[in-house]
């Protein structure tokens, strides 16, 4: 098609808040540009979800096998890492012409570039020239999160990490987030030690406290050393390696060497360059500020979505939900909000740890009554068929109501036990009706009754 200078709609991003605004409002007919800076498809598919599941379902194979050694599991299980790369690359590299390709299919025209706003609703394309719509979409993503240290420039980004050929033979993680637990467990079960430092004493903020202490034994069992309250304050060359000077909590300090040290430390919305003011678009540390209709509330003609939107967890599922309402809007059926209730969170680790509705500490402050039903699961059936030494969980059952306030869980198939407690948490559904229920036997669905009986 002809390009056109005005469209309807004018969507930064192409990952899964963007693309899903992108497409469906092509295919109801408006007229829509996407513009991109980096690879088609965004952060999940690219230098997110997808590839880091890759790498860390291999590692949680060997492990598991490691684990199984004492069931009859023999042989000396280990990960070839550039065979691992090929197959990352293999199964990741096709995506950004696949996402490319459906943008073309739906009529909407493209942009290759970096995109700053010009006016509340217009845009300069790098390579491309002005652009303007009736209403623009950010959905721009996040990049990882820079410490702002000395020598921060020898540091690797999570995203370098999932391109790493070879692997160092040692490697620091700086953060005590997901990002770094769980690259470092895929480095250590590919070989290389592995180290985790943290600011704070607290790692895994967001989940709860007890079972992240319990995924800390599990990791370091695998041979990841876990050094909390220790803040970064340079790195500097160190021979071939990288040496990293940390404040301890006497005054004083301590070094740490390795091959290679990558900032885990998160990511954040990547709103850098995008001349937010010219629009009069107000954003603050989590993103763009919007509305319950996901539109700035500073400027009516632009919307946020995903993980630069000030509001939602930095997932893909948000971002899904998010766009979708946004959608709604656009195309007429609006104003639409994004119900987010029942969104869980995991951490991809082995085992792997997963939080949905309201930690402990949150349900006390939001004053609620409720009952905590906890307890240690390696000892279940389920868990010693795998080996599993580290397990546990916790659910938050409110008192007088029965409702599920929050589900914590550490061991096999968390994901999706998250999925079951937050299915329960968004339709209100009991304690009882979740005992009530003929869960399928033996499954990891079924050890819901062992939570709650």
């Amino acid at each position: 098609m002809a390009e056109k200078r005005k469209f309807d709609v004018i969507v930064i991003g192409s990952g899964p808040a963007g693309g899903i605004v992108a497409r469906k409002c092509a295919e109801a007919g408006l007229s829509v540009a996407v513009v991109e800076r980096n690879g088609w498809g965004g952060v999940c598919p690219l230098r997110g979800c997808e590839p880091k599941k890759i790498l860390a379902d291999t590692a949680h194979a060997v492990v598991r096998a490691r684990d199984m050694a004492a069931h009859g599991v023999t042989g000396d299980v280990g990960l070839d890492w550039p065979a691992l790369m090929r197959f990352k690359h293999s199964s990741i590299d096709p995506i950004s012409d696949a996402v490319f390709r459906s943008f073309e299919r739906r009529g909407a025209a493209t942009f290759h570039g970096a995109a700053r706003f010009t006016g509340p609703d217009t845009l300069e394309v790098e390579g491309h020239g002005s652009i303007g719509a009736d209403r623009i979409v950010v959905a721009a993503g996040a990049v990882p999160r820079r410490l702002d240290v000395p020598g921060e420039e020898l540091l690797l980004t999570s995203d370098d990490f999932l391109d790493l050929d070879p692997l160092p033979e040692s490697l620091i993680f700086i953060g005590g987030g997901f990002i770094s637990f769980e690259f470092a467990g895929v480095a250590a079960a590919a070989g290389a030690r592995a180290t985790i430092l943290h600011r704070s004493g607290r790692v895994l903020k967001g989940f709860d406290e007890s079972l992240s202490r319990k995924l800390v034994l599990a990791m370091e069992a695998q041979g990841v050393a876990v050094h909390t309250d220790l803040p970064v304050r340079a790195v500097e060359r160190h021979g071939d390696g990288v040496l990293v000077r940390c404040a301890d909590a006497d005054g004083g300090e301590r070094t740490f060497v390795a091959s290679a040290v990558v900032e885990g430390a998160g990511r954040v919305p990547d709103l850098d360059g995008l001349a937010l003011d010219r629009a009069g678009v107000q954003a603050g540390p989590h993103g763009i500020e919007v509305d319950a209709n996901l539109r700035s509330i500073s400027n009516p003609r632009v919307f946020a979505a995903g993980d630069c939107a000030a509001t939602g967890l930095p997932l893909t599922p948000v971002a899904a939900l998010q766009a979708d309402a946004v959608v709604r809007t656009l195309t007429g059926k609006g104003p639409a909000t994004a119900d987010l209730t029942g969104t869980g969170a995991v951490v991809f680790t082995h085992p792997p740890l997963s939080a949905v509705g309201r930690l402990e500490e949150q349900a006390r402050e939001q004053g609620f009554e409720f009952d905590i039903f906890e307890g240690d699961a390696a000892g279940w059936a389920e868990h010693e068929r795998l080996g599993l030494s580290h397990a546990g969980y916790r659910v938050l059952v409110e008192r007088g109501t029965d409702r599920i306030l929050g589900a914590h869980y550490l061991g096999q198939h968390a994901e999706e036990i998250a999925n079951i407690f937050g299915l329960a948490i968004r339709h209100n559904l009991t304690r009882a009706d979740l005992l009530a229920h003929p869960w399928a036997y033996p499954s990891f669905g079924y050890t819901v009754r062992y939570m709650l009986g």
